[in-house]
């Protein structure tokens, strides 16, 4: 089985999908993994520079799989790269990656082959319109700005002491944009998508919300 979240930065999809996965005994499996982790490898290899070119060049000789029984971990020609997929650097970078098209039809591949093998549970940005568009279940998160603050600065001040909610707000509108417009899969909730509106739920509410949805014998 197939469940699909999506939806805007900070809306809870992340948090809400691996505590749905841990419940239900499924996978959790979220796709911005991989395209941070390939975003860092770009950085370490001096390819930011020069991008889309020097990505497309060598894209298709990397060899791309996962480690642990949750999928947790990306590794990239046997390295994980998972140390630092959220550092500041990624985070400039990522929007540029992940509008590749090389890039996405890539990854898009390799996350239809997972679910082959695995009941998931999903989330990202492209899952219920591009990766699996006949999940058995399609959810889509979203949340007013504030609370979308809110919670990314609850998530990130332990790990840097520097941010602003002004400067997170700033970059969170910034990515909204960038993926709701990119020519390739853009973000937007599936005809068939359940919409769930965070604002003001707690994450039990959006757990059980999604829960009470769910036919785990279908």
């Amino acid at each position: 089985m197939i469940i699909a979240i999506d939806g805007l930065a900070g809306s809870g999809k992340s948090s809400t999908a691996k505590i749905i996965a841990s419940k239900i005994g499924f996978n959790y499996f979220s796709t911005g993994k991989m395209y941070r982790a390939i975003t860092y490898y770009c950085i370490e290899h001096n390819l930011v520079e020069s991008l889309p070119g020097s990505l497309i060049k060598c894209i298709d000789n990397l060899k791309i799989n996962f480690k642990d029984d949750n999928l947790n971990r990306v590794l990239i020609n046997d390295k994980d790269y998972n140390e630092h997929i959220y550092c500041k650097e990624v985070n400039s970078y990522v929007s540029i990656v992940s509008s590749i098209k090389k890039v996405r039809v890539l990854m898009v591949k390799l996350q239809r082959n997972i679910a082959k093998d695995y009941n998931i549970v999903c989330e990202g940005r492209d899952i219920g319109t591009v990766v699996f568009p006949s999940a058995d279940y399609k959810f889509f998160f979203r949340a007013d700005i504030k609370s979308r603050v809110n919670r990314r600065y609850a998530e990130i001040k332990s790990k840097n002491n520097l941010i602003t909610k002004k400067k997170l707000k700033s970059m969170i509108l910034n990515r909204d944009y960038k993926d709701m417009n990119r020519k390739f899969s853009p973000l937007k909730k599936a005809q068939d998508a359940i919409l769930v509106v965070t604002t003001n739920m707690t994450m039990d509410e959006q757990v059980n919300f999604i829960i009470n949805k769910i036919d785990l014998k279908k």
